[in-house]
């Protein structure tokens, strides 16, 4: 039964520290009129804070998985709201669905292209480092 509260505040904790984050982005946002969203702003200061070893990735990694696995529940309220709209929904639902679907199409895309250029380069980076610049084998890989 110990354990279980231990899990807990470590998990409120965690998730604590992720809402400090998107609150000093806020900040940020506000402060320099910035139109990126806050929470964009508080993902950087996430990865800064982790690429600068300011915080581990323990420090918010059970937190973060909480968050996403309860991410369903966060869209509710949202879906909830959309059915005062159902006018707009009659007279304008294909053309939403269409451009919901295309925008899905085209951030899946982006991210698989993204994720295999940056698969790429890590490889060309090992390969490099492992057989020199000036070899030839580590030119074959381009």
């Amino acid at each position: 039964m110990n354990s279980r509260y231990s899990v807990l505040a470590k998990i409120s904790l965690q998730i604590g520290l992720l809402i400090m984050l998107w609150w000093i982005g806020s900040l940020i946002q506000k402060l320099f009129q910035l139109p990126i969203p806050a929470g964009v702003i508080g993902l950087f200061l996430v990865l800064l804070g982790l690429l600068s070893g300011t915080f581990k990735l323990n420090w918010i990694k059970s937190g973060s998985d909480f968050i996403l696995s309860e991410l369903v529940l966060f869209f509710v309220p949202c879906v909830v709201g959309l059915m005062n709209y159902k006018v707009l929904f009659l007279s304008e639902g294909l053309q939403l669905i269409t451009a919901v679907v295309l925008g899905t199409v085209c951030v899946m895309l982006a991210t698989v292209y993204t994720v295999h250029l940056c698969f790429k380069l890590e490889q060309w980076l090992q390969h490099t480092l492992r057989f020199g610049k000036g070899n030839s084998k580590s030119e074959s890989l381009s």
